[in-house]
């Protein structure tokens, strides 16, 4: 018997141990790793009950008491490192110390993830070995930020060549390709950058898309086109948001097509027709959206829209804002080109601070006195403070034998001194509600009325066009905001931030001088001081 009673415990404090690694690692059921605890347990009792005597002696050592006070502290800093792991998981933060914030998501992306409402799957196909190995590793880290901003995306890798059949499943072509996969919808990518990956994942998440008409047939600009005046940057850019982008001509079209949820008049050369500007302003009045850009009188005609754009609180102004600022110096750009650096507080504004944006050949837009509070006007962009709006200036070319020559000045009495609005944004109560009679309806009727703020009128009218055209698009700040205008009119304001930014390469340049100078401080004098150290220390013991 007594041979037995140190066996039971002996047993006991293994299973016990085998029943604890059980519960922490997961590698059996949580009623598995119970039961074996209970039994462990259950063993150590018996063995104190059958020999308490040397229980007791145990306790009563010196070496014992010692043992335990160790177990107690060991057990609890293993409960606080615990703790503090369960806080960071839960509270964690990252913090970016990059001077480009390489390792940071952009504005859109973190306001795409945080309205994510669905579970996105994304799966990537990159063989394990070979330069797609490296690029995986890239992504993987840029997926887990990802994560970290959304619970609803899930990732993983397959190498093709070893599952061929999933591969199959997924059309995979392609070495590199990713898979965005929610809701029965998919999208496939070839790149791996942040930027398209967001638009993966707008496209992936999207219930449906959205139509952008845009104008033509008085000169305006063409989305087609890839010349420089054309807009077929701006296109990619549209559909890279998951737009469906349209033309559209009122001449054979008698009306503005009712899936339009943006209208967009670049430009225009020539005056609409009665009917046209009718299609335009029935419209507006309907609770439409639109962007009007209009470009001043120099040197080319421009449509007129002042009538127009009078009914919604807005005045064009008929003149040509000149800039005598710094940015007139600048390689490419001259004073005809104003810089934009002032964004009064507005969604589309929100994110553009710091931001500039450059307008070639701009027009003032400025808002009148409104005459009821049906119609919000609302300045969104302004010139510097040594900016003016010129009021005499060549309007054709026959005004002046070189353009070079044209020299403005600015004139007190005539000109409108800066800064100079540019662009407003407008909201409003639709007309066309606004003139139902109300009392005419039956309360049926009127419950099935839209919301107001599903009714309201959106319209951002701009004094210049080719600052989103193929030449200057590519500017600081000029994407932004034309992407911002569009998304603010389309009601896609989860993105309204900056496009995400490619990483740039930081190099230092180190001359052959102070290459030198490294080797002999790193590989000479630190060596032979260590050793010389060495020497002394050993001197002074012996």
């Amino acid at each position: 018997m007594k041979n037995v009673v140190p066996t039971i415990g002996y047993l006991g404090v293994i299973i016990l141990l085998t029943g604890t690694y059980l519960y922490i690692t997961d590698t059996s059921t949580q009623t598995t790793a119970l039961i074996t605890l209970f039994i462990g347990i259950a063993l150590l009792a018996t063995f104190a009950v059958l020999d308490w005597e040397a229980v007791s002696r145990l306790l009563g050592r010196r070496s014992t008491q010692y043992g335990t006070n160790s177990v107690v502290m060991i057990l609890v800093l293993i409960g606080i490192l615990t703790f503090v792991n369960l806080i960071g998981s839960r509270y964690s933060q990252r913090v970016d110390m990059t001077a480009t914030k390489r390792f940071s998501l952009a504005d859109l992306t973190v306001n795409v993830l945080k309205e994510l409402k669905q579970d996105v799957r994304i799966v990537g196909f990159f063989r394990a070995s070979g330069p797609e190995a490296g690029i995986q590793y890239e992504l993987n880290d840029l997926l887990n930020q990802y994560q970290y901003y959304s619970s609803h995306i899930s990732y993983e890798f397959i190498d093709p060549d070893r599952d061929p059949s999933l591969a199959k499943q997924y059309n995979i072509t392609a070495y590199g390709t990713v898979v965005f996969e929610s809701e029965g919808k998919t999208e496939h990518i070839t790149r791996s950058n942040e930027e398209a990956i967001t638009n993966a994942l707008v496209k992936a998440t999207r219930e449906g898309q959205k139509t952008i008409y845009f104008l033509e047939g008085h000169g305006e600009h063409n989305i087609n086109l890839t010349d420089q005046s054309g807009y077929n940057k701006i296109q990619q850019l549209l559909q890279n948001q998951s737009y469906i982008l349209k033309s559209l001509s009122l001449l054979t079209e008698s009306t503005v097509p009712e899936d339009c949820n943006v209208l967009i008049i670049a430009g225009p050369k020539k005056d609409l027709l009665a009917s046209e500007m009718m299609a335009v302003r029935n419209y507006l009045e309907s609770g439409g959206r639109a962007l009007i850009m209009l470009n001043p009188n120099f040197l080319t005609e421009s449509a007129d829209f002042s009538s127009l754009l009078a009914s919604w609180n807005v005045r064009v102004g008929d003149n040509i804002v000149v800039d005598r600022s710094a940015v007139g110096r600048l390689p490419g750009m001259n004073e005809f080109m104003p810089a934009v650096m002032q964004y009064p507080p507005h969604a589309i504004t929100r994110t553009l601070g710091g931001t500039a944006s450059f307008f070639p050949l701009v027009r003032s837009i400025e808002p009148v006195a409104a005459s009821d509070d049906t119609v919000q006007v609302q300045i969104i962009a302004m010139t510097g403070p040594r900016s003016w709006a010129e009021s005499s200036f060549p309007r054709t070319r026959e005004e002046t034998e070189k353009i070079e020559d044209y020299t403005p000045e600015l004139d007190s009495s005539a000109d409108e001194p800066g800064p100079i609005s540019i662009a407003v944004a407008i909201i409003a109560i639709p007309r066309a509600l606004s003139r139902q009679n109300m009392s005419t309806l039956t309360p049926q009727e009127i419950a099935l009325l839209p919301e107001e703020h599903e009714i309201k009128t959106r319209m951002v009218v701009v004094g210049n066009s080719s600052f989103t055209d193929n030449t200057n698009i590519g500017l600081p700040g000029n994407s932004d905001l034309s992407m911002n205008i569009i998304n603010w009119l389309a009601e896609e304001e989860d993105l309204l931030a900056i496009r995400p930014k490619s990483s740039d390469t930081r190099l230092v340049q180190i001359s052959l001088s102070q290459m030198w100078d490294i080797f002999i401080l790193t590989g000479v004098l630190a060596p032979i001081g260590i050793l010389i150290m060495g020497v002394v220390v050993w001197w002074k013991r012996k």
